[in-house]
This record gives structure tokens, sequence and C-alpha cells, in this order.
């Protein structure tokens, strides 16, 4: 099918279910998007001193933004602390995530800013703490100390026009005009009629992790879903709202395999298209638009693959990031999960326990002379074992060697959210991680999609679909290595240390129809 054909058929569906616009969610490889997804913040420990996190967004376009800045703890994506931030055009935005007390590993993190873009609310000069407030007796333990390792999100909910725009924008001293305008008790825009303009995307950014005492720097680039929604949505504070599950139910998804073209785009809803064939005349029945599916389809994911580097000459140290963005909307209080108890919908299979939500995986390491191996998922359910990963944002620790850390914290980063991963004594090579459960399907697609076409003889109407299933979980992150030069001596007044990041790449196994990639 021709790609005008397809987004015509989109275009149909939206429109029978209300959508204003065909617009669908991807994941953009060029890095700009309306919502931007940091996987990993940390202020937790290493070598007894505390990492912080910088972080930028970068709005490319001419057009003012306001966007929701959210942070999320690392072991059930419980929010931490949420604001409004409002870009002028080609504004940058920077913060730093910084322990609250540099002498106390149980303290929150806090977040720093001296930019001077408008928030909502202000941001006092020396900070604010991350809360607990959202995670307190969820079983996973009520301390402060959650909040120093996690991750965030950033949102487009609107363009700006006059009066807003003219109040956020930067005059000839690099300050904006009026930030006291835009700080409504409620966050909403304070004259929204002539304000609100729907979102246009061009967003970009990075996350850097730092520690000064050990000489490192950690750096990597947000990941960009661009189409996410085509309608300005109304700021707001004081409750969760405005989040992702809040765009559009259409997704653009790759198949290369797929005989009608290299993309299809899905609608994530139950629904039957019956087409009368006699006037050619469309009908549509359609349950349950689910949003967050659409977003979920654009990070699914059967394996991720990454390098690791154990070598004793360098005292190296491999760590991944594993961050699961949605999994928050498919457990207890989610927006897919209606009951509000201790259950979990699909692409997830695991219930919540003392020790997390732990899905199993399989291993498949190799050194760099093809030498492999395989560490296997447990049974579900899965005990705390190093072949589960039990975190929102996880951090597998790769260790074998000597001088690798021990315990419950790992190498690079010094996470407490860890999943540790003994390779055999391999000193470097590559890795492939599997989750060995979870699927996320769109339950129909138009006939016009596939073959599977049936023929309503007492209606006169004929009508089909078929199924797109795509394996894995939705899940982004990177790899980050650490050096240690010990034979240098020191250079300056620090060791001499090194670090790297880098993205991970992916497997990705979509069905549609009998067509699978």
């Amino acid at each position: 099918m021709k790609a005008i054909q397809k987004k015509a058929m989109a275009a149909a569906v939206v429109a029978a279910f209300g959508v204003g616009s065909a617009e669908a969610v991807f994941q953009n490889p060029d890095g700009t998007g309306q919502v931007l997804i940091y996987p990993y913040y940390t202020v937790q420990q290493v070598g007894g001193k505390s990492m912080n996190t910088l972080v930028s967004v970068v709005n490319t376009t001419s057009t003012g933004k306001v966007v929701k800045v959210r942070f999320r703890e690392g072991k059930a994506s419980k929010e931490v602390l949420d604001f409004n931030l409002y870009l002028s055009p080609n504004d940058v935005w920077t913060a730093a995530i910084v322990p609250a007390s540099a002498s106390d590993a149980t303290s929150p993190g806090r977040l720093l800013s001296f930019d001077k873009s408008c928030t909502n609310p202000a941001i006092p000069a020396a900070g604010v703490d991350f809360r607990n407030f959202a995670y307190a007796g969820d079983g996973l333990g009520n301390g402060l100390d959650r909040t120093r390792e996690g991750y965030m999100e950033i949102l487009e909910l609107a363009t700006l026009g006059n009066p807003v725009l003219n109040a956020i924008t930067h005059n000839a001293l690099g300050v904006p005009n009026n930030c006291a305008f835009i700080r409504t008790a409620n966050g909403a825009l304070p004259d929204p009629t002539n304000s609100s303009r729907p979102p246009t995307g061009g967003l970009t950014g990075t996350g850097t992790i730092v520690n000064v005492a050990q000489g490192s720097d950690i750096g990597y680039n947000a990941v960009a879903l661009a189409d996410w929604s085509p309608e300005a949505q109304v700021p707001s504070l004081g409750t969760e709202t405005n989040t992702l599950a809040d765009g559009v139910p259409i997704s653009v998804v790759t198949t290369t395999s797929d005989p009608v073209g290299r993309q299809a785009e899905l609608p994530w809803a139950t629904f039957n298209v019956w087409q009368n064939r006699a006037s050619g005349t469309s009908l549509f029945d359609a349950t349950a638009l689910n949003a967050i599916d659409a977003v979920s389809s654009t990070m699914m994911a059967s394996s991720v693959i990454n390098e690791f580097i154990l070598e004793d000459t360098t005292k190296s140290n491999t760590d991944w990031v594993l961050t699961f963005p949605t999994r928050w909307f498919y457990h207890g209080f989610g927006a897919r999960n209606a009951t509000q108890t201790n259950t979990t919908v699909y692409p997830f299979t695991e219930t919540l326990r003392t020790f997390g939500l732990c899905q199993p995986v399989g291993i498949d390491y190799f050194d760099r002379e093809e030498k492999g191996a395989t560490v296997v998922g447990d049974f579900s359910p899965s005990p705390e074992a190093e072949t589960s990963v039990c975190n929102e944002s996880t951090v597998v620790s790769f260790r074998g060697r000597p001088h690798n850390p021990a315990g419950d914290v790992s190498g690079v980063l010094g996470s407490k959210n860890i999943t540790p991963i003994e390779v055999g004594g391999f000193s470097n090579g590559w890795a492939k991680l599997t989750f060995l459960t979870g699927t996320l399907g769109a339950p129909a697609l138009p006939a016009t999609y596939g073959t599977a076409i049936t023929l309503n003889t007492q209606s006169g109407f004929q009508g089909g679909s078929v199924a797109a299933t795509f394996a894995g979980l939705p899940v982004v992150g990177f790899m980050a290595r650490s050096f240690s030069n010990s034979s240098a001596g020191t250079c300056d007044v620090v060791p001499c240390n090194y670090n790297a990041s880098f993205g991970h790449k992916f497997v990705r196994k979509v069905t549609i129809g009998s067509i699978v990639d």
C-alpha cells in the first residue's frame, strides 16, 4: 500500500474516533520532537563522592512553548517533582540534579537552576528538593533516598501567542519580560484563548552525569518522540496530569519485511471497519482509545544489545541503563489499569512485590573472540535474581573480574537499583539481553492492511482486521563505562579517570498479520 493510501486510512479511522488529526507518534532518529525522555538521572555516590546530573532542553523553533517537566524515581516511576517550563523562541533551559546533602547518602535529590527562562512555580535560588508523597506506602520504601536516581520526561503542551509569548520572551538583558504573568495558581495559561496553540515539536536535549571528585563525565541524548499530540493541552499544577497517555492513539512503526511498505500506521484501539460494497461508504465500530499503547509501541524491543569492558589493567567497569518510561501506566493506578490494584496489564507481566516489578530476562554474552555463554531467566514468578530486571530504571552491573564492585552498588553510576550480571570472567565483549515475557498488540487494523477480509452476506458489508503484535517491552537507555589509568599517577588533583557512553542497539520483532519483521 502506498504511503498516501495508508495516511488516508489512518485519517479516516481517526476521524471516526473523533480525534482532530491524523498525526501518528514515532521515535524520531533525528533527535527532535514534542516529547523528550531522559533515561537516567542520579545523585548516588561512587567512591564516596556524589554524582550530579546536568540536563538541558533546547527549543530549536521560532515559536514559544510551554512544556511539562517531570522527574520520576527509579523503583516504580512515582513522580517526585513536576512543574511547567516556558521556552521562548530559540531558548535553552538548563538545570542540575544534586544531592540535598553532600555528606548524607540518604538525602533526597535536589533540583537547581540558575537559568532565566520562566517556570511555574518559580525555582528558588537554593533549589527545590524531590518529594516522596507519591510513593509513600507503596511497599518499596518511603525514604527520600528513593529520589536519588530515576529518569526525567518533558512534554510539549502548547505553542504560545501573545500576551503570554511577549511575557516569556527574553529582553535585551537576557531576562524574560514578565515571568510573574504566567505564574497562575493552577498552572493554566492566563489568556488561553489567544495564547494556546497546538504543539509543533522541535525540542531536543541532553543529560550529563558528572562526578567532579572522580573526574568523570558521562553524556547522553534524550530520546525524542515526534507528533505525540496534535492538540494544545491545558497546563496544570498540583495533580499528575499532562502525561504520556494524553497523546494520539496512532503510531508509526517500521516493518522492513512488510510487502506494502516500510512503515505502517497503527491505530491503537479495538475496532472493526465495514465497507458497503454497493455504495463504497464505511462504518467504524471502535472502543478503547489507548494513546499510551501508541507511545509504548515506538519503544518496544525484544532484545537490547551493547558492549561491555571489565579489563584489569584499566580497572574498567560497565553499566547498562534500562528504563521503561511507560510501565507506570500498566501497573496499579496507571492509565491502562483501572482496577487500582496490584495487578499488571500487558505488556508487563509481573505484579509488585517488596523488591519491585521483576521481569525475567535472558542474557547471551560473548568475548571479542566469539567465545560465548548464556544466563537463562528464571521461572515466573521470578525471585529477586540476577536474571530479572526489577526497577523502572534498572542498571545492569557487569561483573566477573577481581576489581569489579560487589554488593548492591553498580561500578560506574553508583546505582542501587541494580541487576548484577556475572560474565564468567570475560574481560570484554558484547551481550544481548532478551525479555522472556511481554508483548503489546494493536487489536485490529483496517482490512486494507492485509488479506483477511470476510463478507457479511446479510448486510452487504465487507470488513475484516489484521492484528499487529510487538514482542518485548518498551525500553530506552544507554551503556556507560569507566576506566582508571592508575599507571599515570595523578592528573592535576584527580586520578586519571575516563568515561564514555553509547546508546543501546535493539532487536525489534513486529508481526502485522502474517508478516513478521
